[in-house]
């Protein structure tokens, strides 16, 4: 008999080379006493929404399959965002949803960078080529190469998160609606942190037949239900549909969905609580010697620093403080991504920020 280990080389032999070239996504699991670095939304619901959201869990059934459309939950989040829930699929989060986009119509797959990494990562894993096209100095699409580049490569899908993770900001309208009309791919914009900039192309979605909107209710603070929200054409709706997984969306995170949309109250507040404390936290790292901020119309902010921002984020996980580190070669070279947290939160931030400049 050979050994266990050559056998598993073997098997390992048998996965397909872009699966094998890929790196897992990894996230920083350091115990930490604040954590900004993953766009959550750093408030709990009230003890009272609590404690009637545990009694809705109590009388769901988990021994029965959950609802294969998740209607009641797809009712909800159209009474939230204006959407129609005979137009809409949800997902196992955004990612399922953007998987389910590539599966369908294939590649190439165009995307901006810097932008979301989970596109072009789940394209690769899909054996999809992608094509990217850099954004410009001030992190805005460059409409016109962007276009030719979806034209010359024959791109099936183009990829627009907006506003966008990690650079914060909104794309134009007028570069977005210059790809919508002059090209022939599905142009799938990504609304993730659309309740942080209040703008959207939900309107037009039924003047563009090639436009696919996502949302998700993680940023909104409900990150640990996993559910993403895709709205499109009929057609394209239909379509998508025969791919998505049966019963994707749990019992508990529909049943929980549906509870916790009911507090619109609550949740408004959290919001403008974030929007109030970005804007806060900007204003002061603008000042901030050694420091670039990046204005934001999401739950986090971008920073440049003149010094190693590596250095400087495992300074900060040292004192307790997760942040993300997107120092690397190219456009993002010593950025640094901050989320918005509590007001306590963000002035602790700013501090043990302060002191790491200060004794550098």
């Amino acid at each position: 008999m050979k050994p266990k280990s050559t056998k598993t080389a073997k098997l390992v032999g048998l996965i397909r080379p872009e699966v094998r070239a890929l790196k897992a996504y990894r996230v920083d699991e350091t115990p930490v006493r604040i954590k900004l670095d993953a766009m959550e939304n750093p408030f709990s619901l009230p003890g009272s929404v609590q404690k009637q959201l545990a009694s809705v869990l109590r009388e769901v059934k988990i021994n029965l399959y959950p609802d294969p459309s998740g209607k009641e939950l797809k009712e909800s989040i159209a009474s939230l965002w204006k959407m129609d829930p005979d137009l809409m699929i949800l997902g196992n989060g955004s990612d399922e949803l953007i998987q389910a986009i590539i599966l369908a119509f294939g590649g190439p797959v165009l995307v901006p960078v810097p932008t979301f990494a989970m596109y072009e990562i789940t394209s690769r894993a899909l054996a999809q080529p992608v094509v990217t096209v850099p954004l410009g100095e001030d992190f805005d699409l460059d409409a016109g190469t962007l276009i030719k580049k979806a034209r010359q490569s024959k791109a099936r899908v183009i990829f627009l998160a907006s506003p966008n993770n990690p650079t914060g900001n909104r794309f134009s309208d007028k570069a977005v609606k210059k790809i919508l009309d002059n090209t022939t791919a599905a142009v799938v914009i990504d609304e993730a942190y659309y309740s942080f900039s209040g703008k959207s192309w939900l309107p037009q979605l039924n003047k563009y037949p090639n436009m696919i909107i996502l949302r998700t209710l993680s940023k909104i603070g409900f990150a640990g239900l996993r559910v993403g929200v895709l709205t499109a054409s009929p057609g394209i709706v239909n379509e998508l549909n025969k791919i998505r997984l049966p019963y994707n969306i749990n019992s508990l995170s529909q049943a929980a969905g549906v509870s916790a949309l009911k507090h619109r109250t609550v949740i408004n507040r959290q919001i403008s609580t974030l929007i109030s404390e970005r804007k806060k936290l900007y204003n002061v790292l603008s000042r901030m010697p050694g420091i670039t901020a990046y204005p934001s119309e999401t739950n986090f902010i971008l920073l440049r620093t003149t010094s190693d921002a590596s250095v400087i984020q495992k300074e900060m996980k040292g004192a307790g403080i997760l942040i993300k580190d997107l120092n690397g070669p190219g456009p993002l070279k010593n950025c640094l991504r901050v989320t918005i947290g509590t007001p306590e939160e963000n002035r602790e931030f700013l501090r043990t920020l302060k002191t790491i400049l200060d004794t550098a």
